[in-house]
């Protein structure tokens, strides 16, 4: 995640700059497309970052309070935070997930810029 935000700042700077100050109005303002498309695409990868690091915690603290549920011994908490537990660990895998599939989005986008600041 870190490598496709680092990757799609230098493509920013290096591919767009450039072509902004010394391009006609229109493909200046094809660039300008290009870059909403790009920052839009790393600002939803950025969220999905953000929130797999939240369901990461929160999934750290369901851990927690299952295994002291478990070393107090009694059923019921045990079942509730094993509940609480299992619900914290899928959580987690979604936003794993959404995490993999906004960064190949990402890098998609970079790519695509990438080729049509070349033709």
């Amino acid at each position: 995640m870190k490598k496709i935000l680092a990757l799609i700042r230098a493509l920013r700077f290096a591919l767009f700059a450039p072509l902004a100050l010394a391009a006609p109005r229109s493909i200046s303002t094809g660039m300008r497309d290009l870059r909403s498309q790009m920052n839009a695409a790393m600002e939803e990868a950025q969220r999905a970052d953000q929130k797999k690091r939240e369901a990461a915690e929160a999934l750290r603290a369901r851990q927690h309070e299952y295994e002291t549920a478990s070393l107090r011994g009694r059923q019921q908490p045990i079942k509730r935070a094993r509940a609480a537990l299992e619900a914290a660990q899928a959580a987690y895998e979604v936003a794993t997930r959404d995490v993999q599939r906004l960064g190949d989005k990402a890098e998609e986008v970079v790519q695509a810029q990438v080729r049509a600041a070349y033709m």
